[in-house]
């Protein structure tokens, strides 16, 4: 199965790259790649389809709520964020 990759920077989704069982990675893995939309070597996120743990709304609010610095690192462990955001009722 081909997992999904956005990019941190500019939020939009890269080439699927397919894994193979043995090799798989979480949902939410960074993954330094280059973006065809940036033109430069950027993280981006996996996102597994079907996944429970991390999926495409996830991603969604970590990049429109600023989860990411300009190196596209992650501010805060997602959990962490997640549960921030769910404080303030932005979620």
């Amino acid at each position: 199965m081909a997992s999904n990759f956005y990019c941190t920077q500019c939020g939009k989704c890269g080439i699927p790259i397919p894994r193979k069982k043995g090799e798989k990675r979480e949902s939410g893995h960074l993954k330094r790649l280059w973006c065809i939309h940036c033109q430069k070597v950027i993280n981006h996120v996996e996102v597994q389809e079907f996944t429970v743990h991390y999926n495409y709304q996830d991603f969604l609010n970590e990049f429109n709520f600023g989860n990411f610095d300009k190196n596209g690192n992650r501010k805060m462990k997602y959990g962490l964020f997640k549960n921030e955001l769910i404080k303030k009722g932005l979620i």
